[in-house]
């Protein structure tokens, strides 16, 4: 028997109708709920346009940490208020038959209002399309809930005003509807009209609420909503989408990119059918953004950094991560890092003062693993450097580089270390194990005597395939990939094979990944000319600004 379930929701009053919904359709299943209030920032800010608030998640972040903490059961939500991403744990357990999708205009009709006239909405989606269809108009901003909104409407501070149809019907209000703005004229939020049940991943709950789905709701806002995730957009960005399954059994899709001042509007419009729902949105994002939406979104940003609004994978191992994932999030990026390799150890005897001439470095990972203990270099060898990353790895170890290779690759090393006149010099080589054979080769070929010594190894982490595919498949796909060596590209494609990679550019740390990408047939877009992870962000940058 399962015990009372607690549903979490807004205190407004369509929240709660909304939850109160939900509560009788549990009660039609034998299912006992009473509802909780919860408070959420978007509630508290009431005198600010969204717009101006940012972030995502304005009115379900305190309810989906009352969830993760087990003080509610479930949370109803409008599907639109919900970010595409959600917190580790939570899944969207049934998303009923939605409402009316359409926008609505209480007060006038739209060809009935005078130049001039001014009409309230919150919405920069709304804004921007009202403003195509009646630049005469005066658009002013309009905070509240609905019977707020109507009271100021009533009391004359604005001749009409824009509110989703959905609420209206709901709340009993559909008589004050002067006109309903099709998504031939106006085209909706991802999601509007729609209600998302939240639960947790596991557990009673999610089980129960799993009989409330509709599935060609769910379909139809599956496209939406992977729409809006490839363009990295939020409620307060002027992005529309509006799918619905018609008499052909196709699912149609008709989306839109606005700029704010309603002077350009991008349109996208496809079909596909209901199973393919996730490739159907994925492949809008990627139709607008190559159309010109990303200038027009970084411009409702405002004075963003270069990468707002990309989501980029981060494939460094777990423990080196966090360098290049700051970088990137200072540069206003949504970071996910997801390790495609781990790195461990091996053991080496000690090497010996005097036994080698040469210790070349063809990595930071080589130089940390050899200098883990102790931490100083055998007396008399002089040290070499592949590039700047792995001579400041050193240097953090307190090792100074002699030399450091003019190109950042193995036949650099080898140019470098030829002027030095190699014959009969003896080098050593810390590496990972299984490394390449190039470097070795073209030294020999100089006349030295090399050794080479594996100080650590590359390990696929577990769980990796798993954690990829769903990556990819959730609707939160990234814009790009970093890659920073040949395992991470390796054991990336592994995991979820080269068709997952299509649509996503590919940036890499320097050209011996740069090669390893190329061979598993990606197309690298950014290479940066010093191997470090400055240089790789501020190459990446460079590129989506010229792009």
């Amino acid at each position: 028997m399962i015990e009372t379930l607690v549903i979490g929701s807004r205190g407004s009053q369509l929240a709660l109708w909304q939850a109160r919904h939900i509560q009788a359709r549990l009660a039609e299943l034998g299912i006992e709920a009473r509802i909780e209030i919860i408070r959420t920032t978007g509630d508290k800010i009431t005198d600010v346009p969204l717009a101006k608030v940012g972030g995502k998640g304005l009115f379900t972040k305190e309810i989906e940490e009352a969830l993760l903490d087990g003080r509610i059961d479930l949370a109803v939500h409008s599907l639109k208020d919900l970010p595409t991403s959600l917190p580790d744990g939570l899944t969207i357990a049934a998303i009923p038959e939605r409402e009316e999708t359409a926008d609505a205009l209480i007060g006038s009709r739209l060809d009935d209002l005078p130049p001039g006239a001014c009409v309230g909405t919150s919405s920069l989606r709304r804004a921007a399309q009202l403003r195509a269809l009646r630049p005469d108009l005066v658009i002013e901003n309009i905070r509240g809930n609905l019977d707020t909104r109507l009271r100021k409407l009533d009391e004359g501070q604005y001749h009409a005003i824009l509110l989703a149809a959905a609420g209206l019907r709901r709340l009993g209000w559909a008589d004050r509807i002067a006109e309903l703005l099709t998504p031939e004229r106006m085209v909706s939020a991802v999601g509007q009209g729609a209600l998302a049940v939240e639960t947790r991943n596991t557990g009673s709950a999610l089980e129960v609420c799993r009989a409330l789905d509709h599935a060609p709701t769910r379909a139809a806002v599956t496209a939406e909503r992977a729409l809006l995730a490839g363009l990295g957009g939020g409620c307060q960005v002027p992005i529309g989408a509006h799918a619905e399954l018609r008499e052909d059994g196709l699912l149609h899709l008709r989306a839109i990119v606005a700029h704010p001042d309603g002077h350009t509007i991008l349109r996208h419009e496809d079909a596909a059918p209901a199973e393919e729902a996730q490739a159907l949105g994925e492949r809008a994002s990627a139709a607008l953004l190559d159309s010109g939406a990303r200038v027009i979104l970084r411009q409702v940003y405002g004075d963003a950094p270069p990468l707002a609004g990309l989501r980029i994978l981060n494939t460094r191992p777990a423990d080196q991560a966090a360098p290049l994932s700051h970088k990137l999030r200072t540069l206003g990026a949504e970071v996910v890092e997801l390790p495609a390799i781990e790195l461990v150890p091996l053991d080496f005897e000690p090497v010996e003062p005097g036994a080698f001439d040469w210790i070349v470095f063809t990595s930071a990972n080589a130089a940390r693993y050899f200098f883990r203990t102790p931490p100083a270099a055998p007396v008399g060898a002089r040290i070499c450097a592949i590039g700047p990353g792995t001579a400041a790895a050193l240097s953090a170890l307190g090792v100074d580089a002699d030399l450091v290779a003019e190109q950042h690759h193995a036949e650099g090393v080898a140019a470098t270390l030829d002027r030095e006149n190699l014959q009969e010099q003896r080098i050593l080589l810390p590496a990972a194990l299984a490394t390449r054979e190039v470097l070795p080769r073209e030294l020999s070929a100089l006349g030295a005597r090399v050794t080479t010594l594996p100080v650590y190894r590359n390990i696929v982490p577990d769980g990796l395939e798993a954690a990829a595919q769903a990556l990819f498949s959730e609707g939160a796909r990234p814009h790009w990939v970093v890659f920073t060596s040949p395992s991470t590209v390796k054991n990336l494609l592994a995991a979820v094979g080269g068709e997952a990679l299509e649509g996503v550019r590919v940036a890499v740390i320097g050209p011996i990944t740069a090669e390893a990408a190329r061979k598993h047939g990606l197309m690298v877009d950014v290479e940066p000319e010093s191997s470090t992870v400055e240089s790789l962000a501020g190459a990446l940058a460079a590129f989506v600004r010229e792009g």
